[in-house]
């Protein structure tokens, strides 16, 4: 069954205001992984791999035999911009990109096609289009390799979930196609964009594994698969660059605002580090603490397995889950910038001398967060009418309940501080994300 609940910023954030400082997510749970991976070099696929792929190939064998009649709009061996990658995995010939079914295996040619042209595959000792896939019961991740100089053997991931819904997100007879434009089409594309770029500067100090996740919306399988079967060591990966959902609006005044969340996870240095990349680009970059992101993206995972992560997200609209998010709702213009921010901080953290470390005592929750949040709202504001009157009522009240924990300071940053901001979250989110489905993208 799909997972309903959102994975991006504002939906991610509906926790309860009772929830203890000492965030699970943030724990250093170890994984232990095979060493197989040298400083250079790939690992061959692992036992447990080869032991799902017939698990894989045999769920999947009815959907293979239906793939042949999915025909893609644009050649996987063409390069492409991040534009013409979110047209190709949002259109209607991938089918909605849900695991194990034929559109999902058209997205994995189509993309495999798209990591070939610039990085190399994890699993060379495999044949064909084999050797970038992580196949298990639920998928198969995509997985290739940006090989480092001197750091080699330190790896930095930069991934992003590439299924979707296929027709499982209501809609009517005339549309059951779940797109998955902003989800995560665009996530997909940035992450590509981002290894590109790393690639056209030449040899990185670190490695780099670019990941595609599948059944990522059947709750977080695919990498939960990949940090418990690594293809390079988990502790040799310092950071994990996590997209999920990006080039979307919710409104006219937010058009130019994202997030990021978790860079507190990888202590005062990857803070710096992404603060310092939002300079790359023209949007205003909220930052929050890991708890916001409420365990709904990949990036969750990497940080229980003790890998410092970075959360690139949206809010998720009306359009979320639903056969509207299409193309026509992507604001390019703001994906571009997003990727220019994320290009930023990847080449800060292949390159740094001073790597992120998982900070396992950070807290869940800051003053810091309810001074974002009270940008986030009061940027909102202009629009609350957009929200209709008991969700503008509301919204309006939580702006002065934040403005008033801010002008408190951070002394008086309480559990009840903690509760207001968390709970007031719950009914600003809902706001957001009934409206109207539409790109609130300025003209021009």
């Amino acid at each position: 069954m799909k997972r309903t609940c959102s994975v991006a910023l504002l939906a991610m954030m509906l926790v309860a205001a009772s929830c203890s400082s000492d965030d699970s997510s943030a724990s250093t749970s170890a994984t232990d992984e095979p060493a197989t991976t040298s400083a250079a070099t790939t690992a061959a696929p692992t036992t447990a791999e080869a032991t799902t792929t017939t698990a894989a190939a045999t769920t999947t064998a009815a959907a293979t035999t239906t793939a042949a009649a999915v025909t893609t709009t644009v050649a996987s061996s063409e390069e492409l911009d991040s534009a013409a990658i979110v047209g190709a995995l949002a259109s209607d010939a991938f089918e909605g990109r849900d695991n194990l079914l034929a559109g999902s295996l058209v997205a994995q040619e189509f993309l495999i096609g798209q990591l070939k042209q610039f990085a190399q595959p994890a699993f060379p000792d495999a044949q064909g289009d084999a050797q970038f896939m992580q196949p298990f019961p639920d998928g198969t991740n995509l997985l290739a390799v940006i090989p480092g100089g001197d750091l080699a053997d330190e790896w930095i991931v930069v991934g992003a979930h590439y299924d979707h819904l296929g027709q499982d997100c209501g809609g009517d007879a005339a549309d059951l196609i779940c797109n998955g434009a902003t989800d995560n089409a665009t996530g997909v594309a940035a992450a590509i964009s981002v290894a590109r770029s790393i690639v056209a500067d030449g040899m990185p100090r670190r490695s780099v594994l670019i990941a595609f996740w599948d059944a990522e919306e059947d709750g977080l399988l695919g990498s939960e698969f990949y940090l418990q079967n690594p293809a390079v060591p988990v502790a040799q990966t310092v950071g994990y660059v996590n997209f999920d959902i990006q080039g979307a609006t919710l409104l006219p005044s937010l058009a130019t605002v994202t997030v990021a969340v978790g860079a507190e996870t990888g202590g005062p240095s990857l803070v710096a580090a992404t603060t310092a990349a939002t300079n790359a680009s023209t949007l205003e970059t909220v930052q929050f603490s890991l708890l916001f992101g409420q365990g709904r993206s990949d990036h969750a995972n990497f940080v229980t397995a003790g890998i410092p992560a970075v959360f690139f997200t949206d809010a998720n609209s009306a359009c979320y889950h639903t056969p509207n998010d299409e193309v026509e709702i992507v604001d390019f213009a703001k994906l571009e910038q997003q990727i220019a921010t994320a290009t930023a901080l990847t080449r800060d953290l292949v390159a740094t001398d001073t790597p992120p470390v998982l900070d396992p005592n950070a807290p869940a929750s800051t003053y810091e967060d309810a001074v974002s949040m009270l940008v986030l709202v009061k940027t909102a504001e202009p629009d609350f009418s957009l929200l209709g009157e008991a969700a503008a009522a509301s919204s309006t009240k939580y702006l002065a309940d934040l403005q008033a924990i801010v002008d408190a300071g951070p002394d008086a940053f309480s559990p009840e501080a903690v509760g207001i901001l968390l709970g007031g979250a719950v009914e600003f989110v809902s706001a957001l994300s009934t409206g109207e489905c539409r790109n609130y993208a300025p003209a021009g």
